[in-house]
């Protein structure tokens, strides 16, 4: 698989028609047909406006809300996909009176509720209509998707929205939707929520059908006796093979809208403080990860874990030359209620979308581990055939520590394997000459 390593091509023209690349596709956000403020009202203090268009469908036109952001100049935009017993209407009413975190957003946002509901073909967010002709959709956008995204750049542009910090969230059909239709799009979305996604086929098929852009960092909480949970196993699985960004925990606490039952290191997550044009870190084979049991085990060893959870980090540096980035595991006053953190974890450590750093293709890179101005550890590694430089077995502690990465310089000489920490090094070093 190959992957797009920047943002992708945006070209407008005198219809602010916006142009990227999806498996060889071109998809053009075009003007939604017929669009038309209808009405005009408030919720909870909050101004909304009611938007409609296109064909009259099974329950009427297809509508949208838009909640503008009246205190903040280029606001960041929150984009809310409903749950199969809701619609765009029952999002923003349940959002305003329960306030769950996918689809309430503060004053500080503005805020998009879609709905799939009011035309048959939209439903599942337009899954159920892809695998009826999955040859067709293969490398090619399905409606509901591309009405999708063609209304999120529509309120990015007549909200000014800050194109960095846009966010995607749902919660089961909502959730299955949100990882379908936004995993792929890293382009678009900085960060994705969703709660007891329904499923995995949708995010799946895309994945494995498309090239591109590095995904958004996603908050992922299921349950493994959740019926509907089928596939987040394989999409687990998926992601580590693939050094795909998941933050991921679990419990069993069915399909139950009740995310704060799960590892409070995820639920905390502080996801709508990641911004799409800065570097993150995918983390891999972690010795802190529990093992999700998979769909409706009740007897595996770990009913309630997470995966990646623990894991905070904050860019440096991202120039042409040199790349540095703080890592660190959250503490407990940072959390809700307190969890289990480990002392120390070590994990391998990716980078994605990186910013003016610019990996060299086939050439080595010098890496290492700062403190306080002492080394902790240090390496070289080169990038693997899709160009991503992954650090192996970084250890990662409460207190903050910079892994530095560089182009390694012509004549630089290094006494140390590849990819190993400076102690290991000298461990083989030394065992090699004792042999």
């Amino acid at each position: 698989m190959k992957y797009i390593t920047k943002t992708s091509l945006r070209i407008f023209t005198t219809a602010a028609v916006l142009t990227t690349l999806m498996a060889g596709v071109v998809w053009a956000a075009e003007p939604l047909a017929g669009l038309k403020m209808v009405r005009e009202f408030e919720i909870s203090g909050r101004k909304v406006l009611r938007y409609e268009h296109g064909e009259k469908g099974n329950n009427g036109k297809k509508y949208f809300f838009v909640l503008p952001c009246e205190n903040v100049k280029n606001p960041p935009l929150r984009v809310i996909l409903h749950h199969a017993g809701g619609s765009g209407q029952q999002a923003l009413n349940e959002a305003y009176k329960s306030k769950h975190r996918h689809q309430y957003g503060s004053k500080d946002y503005a805020i998009l509720y879609l709905d799939c509901r009011n035309d048959k073909p939209d439903w599942w967010w337009g899954w159920h209509g892809i695998k009826k002709n999955k040859d067709k959709y293969a490398n090619k956008l399905y409606p509901t998707e591309k009405r999708v995204l063609d209304t999120v750049e529509w309120v990015i542009k007549n909200q000014k929205a800050d194109r960095n910090r846009v966010y995607l969230s749902g919660r089961s059909m909502g959730g299955t939707g949100s990882l379908g239709i936004g995993y792929c799009r890293g382009d678009i979305f900085a960060a994705i929520l969703v709660n007891v996604p329904a499923g995995a086929d949708h995010v799946l098929f895309r994945l494995k059908n498309s090239n591109y852009p590095d995904p958004p960092p996603t908050i992922n909480t299921s349950s493994q006796t959740d019926g509907w949970s089928k596939g987040q196993e394989d999409l687990l699985a998926h992601c580590k093979k693939n050094k795909l960004p998941m933050i991921f925990a679990w419990g069993p606490f069915g399909h139950a809208s009740r995310p704060d039952m799960a590892n409070r290191a995820v639920y905390d997550f502080p996801w709508l403080k990641i911004v799409k044009n800065e570097a993150y870190p995918v983390f891999t084979d972690s010795d802190s990860d529990e093992t999700y049991p998979g769909h409706k085990n009740k007897t595996g060893k770990d009913q309630k874990g997470q995966i990646n959870g623990y894991y905070r980090w904050k860019n440096i540096t991202d120039t042409d030359k040199n790349f540095a980035i703080q890592l660190r595991l959250v503490k407990n006053d940072e959390l809700g209620k307190p969890e289990t953190i480990p002392q120390e974890s070590t994990a391998d450590v990716t980078l994605r979308r990186l910013q003016a750093f610019k990996v060299k293709t086939g050439e080595s890179h010098t890496w290492k581990t700062v403190r306080n101005g002492k080394v902790l550890q240090e390496g070289e590694v080169r990038p693997d055939k899709n160009g991503l430089l992954t650090v192996r077995r970084v250890k990662i502690d409460a207190v903050p520590v910079q892994l530095q990465v560089a182009v390694k310089k012509q004549g630089y000489v290094k006494r140390n394997y590849s990819d190993r920490s400076a102690s290991e090094s000298r461990q083989a070093t030394t065992l090699a000459l004792q042999h």
